[in-house]
């Protein structure tokens, strides 16, 4: 299971204290009393934030389009912030992880987005590299199959044998349903949340709420024996024509 966030249970000090009395001096003000007022501030906001593994942020791409709206007199650039797993809360300055529920509202001009995360949360699931289900932002969905299926092509053709080999689908990926995958004609492979058609033999994963298994395998697949028996060639041809591809996955 992902690292949960605790910020309502720490102490989070982005500020530079031993630079604020040269900044006091050099501005005229309390810049110390300042950024303590600040903090409390934003100790309050995050105390109300929702916090929690979000599945829903685990696109990079996805991350990074929340920026669109973000206005900020940052030093960090979006990419940079969604590349570390944050996404922007919509909460004045406020970017969370997609995992562990860091919740950060100032930026570094000495550190990068990264470096602040291992700072606040160096035990994240996402930074130690584990499988949290991130889809990073130049993954493609087809997959390439690491494995012969297990078992012949006759015992997965039966929906039920197919929806057996769900049993350990990973948490992230409760989006999307066993039932429609198998019912689309795939089995699990256990690798990640990669699924392997029972006829074509073809993988798919980066799977996310929302998404169709037989929109998908049409996409990808069009000419699999099994897909062309369950569905109609102008229904095969309109989920084909409906594929954007990477259409508005950039952000400057």
């Amino acid at each position: 299971m992902a690292t949960e966030g605790k910020a309502s249970e720490e102490r989070i000090s982005q500020f530079d204290y031993d630079l604020l009395p040269e900044l006091s001096t050099l501005l005229g003000i309390d810049a110390v009393q300042m950024a303590k007022e600040m903090e409390e501030n934003e100790e309050k906001i995050r105390a109300k934030m929702q916090k929690g593994f979000n599945s829903q942020m685990r696109s990079e791409v996805k991350r990074l389009k929340t920026f669109v709206t973000y206005e900020s007199f940052s030093s960090w650039i979006p990419s940079e912030m969604a590349a570390a797993g944050f996404y922007f809360t919509g909460v004045k300055s406020g970017i969370q992880c997609f995992c562990c529920s860091l919740i950060l509202f100032g930026t570094s001009l000495r550190k990068l987005p990264i470096e602040n995360h291992k700072k606040f949360r160096p035990h994240c699931e996402f930074l130690l590299g584990k499988d949290v289900g991130n889809i990073a932002k130049y993954d493609v969905r087809v997959k390439n199959p690491r494995k012969k299926l297990r078992g012949d092509k006759a015992r997965y053709r039966n929906e039920e044998t197919r929806l057996e080999s769900f049993k350990n689908w990973p948490f992230y990926a409760h989006g999307i349903s066993p039932h429609a995958l198998s019912a689309a004609g795939f089995i699990f492979t256990g690798e990640r949340d990669t699924v392997q058609c029972f006829s074509c033999g073809g993988c798919l994963g980066d799977w996310e709420e929302g998404d169709s298994p037989w929109k998908e395998h049409a996409k990808w697949f069009p000419k699999c024996e099994y897909l062309q028996s369950k569905k109609s060639s102008d229904e095969i041809a309109e989920y084909i024509e409906s594929y954007k591809g990477f259409v508005d996955v950039t952000v400057n």
